[in-house]
Parts: C-alpha cells; sequence; structure tokens
C-alpha cells in the first residue's frame, strides 16, 4: 500500500473551495462504502442515526439537520421506507408527518455501526487527532458560513429579500 504523502502528491490542489470540498467528500465517502460493503450507504447510516435519536421526526427537521434538498431527502426516505428501515407516524403538525425506525431499521442500524466505527478510526488515525478535530472545527465552520451566504432555507427558497 502506497503512504499517504505518496498518494497526496499526486492529487493536484483545486483553486476552488467547491470542488476541493466536493472532492473530499467523495474521498470520505469511499471509506465508508468500503466498510459498510453494500450493507447501506453513508447517506442512510446518517438518516437512520437521525430517525433513532428523534422518533416522529418530520421530514423538515430531518431536511434542516442534514442540509438535504426537500427532492433528495423525499427520494432517500422513500428508498428506506420499501427497505422497511421506517415508517411515517403521525405528528403535532397534521400537514406533515413524521418519520421512525422499524424494528428493521434498528437492526440495520446496530449491524451498520461496527463499519461506521471502523471507518471513522481509519480516517481518525490517518489524520491524527489534532487534523481530526480541525476537520470538524473546519467543516461546521465552512457548513455554517455557507448556509448563511446562501440565504436558503430547507425548501430551496431564498431567505434573501
Amino acid at each position: 500500500m502506497q503512504s499517504i504523502k505518496t498518494a497526496a502528491r499526486r492529487i493536484p490542489d483545486l483553486p476552488c473551495a467547491c470542488a476541493t470540498l466536493r472532492r473530499a467528500a467523495r474521498a470520505v465517502t469511499q471509506i465508508y462504502a468500503d466498510e459498510f460493503q453494500g450493507m447501506l450507504e453513508g447517506s442512510q447510516f446518517s438518516l437512520l442515526n437521525v430517525l433513532a435519536k428523534r422518533p416522529g421526526i418530520r421530514q423538515t427537521d430531518i431536511a434542516q439537520i442534514l442540509l438535504l434538498d426537500k427532492t433528495t431527502l423525499s427520494r432517500n426516505l422513500s428508498v428506506m421506507k420499501r427497505n422497511g428501515w421506517l415508517e411515517r407516524v403521525e405528528t403535532d403538525d397534521r400537514r406533515e408527518r413524521g418519520f421512525q425506525l422499524t424494528v428493521r431499521g434498528t437492526e440495520i442500524l446496530e449491524q451498520g455501526r461496527p463499519a461506521w466505527q471502523r471507518a471513522q478510526k481509519r480516517l481518525r488515525v490517518a489524520l491524527g487527532s489534532s487534523d481530526w478535530q480541525q476537520l470538524f472545527e473546519v467543516a461546521n465552520t465552512v457548513t455554517r458560513t455557507a448556509w448563511h451566504l446562501t440565504g436558503t432555507n430547507t425548501e430551496g427558497r431564498s431567505t434573501n429579500q
């Protein structure tokens, strides 16, 4: 296996923040995909976690937590519902239903947790503890800043007048 420094020399710096972040996201996603081995996708694991922590959560709230557009989230939820991993439930707001994990969804989440932990560990060890902490600090700062600058809500409508 080649060293990280050798591999890094082959990957050129990009002058665009968007391209750089998207490339990093694809590379990190591949680490998780390697560990999940087709059991589920990283995005599905994230959704299962949100549903486990907030049973009955509304689709709008899921979109806000994960910053997913309505179409992408609806597609992902439909696939997971078809797989039997989640079900719709009534909420206090009659205009919108919520979602919760089924027994099968909870099982998939628990089966996927060791793979997720391995992926986390692989990346954490490769980065080292300092870069690991900086990853979260920078990623969260970039996310909040970009979200603020777009002035867009989770339905994709601009909040800037």
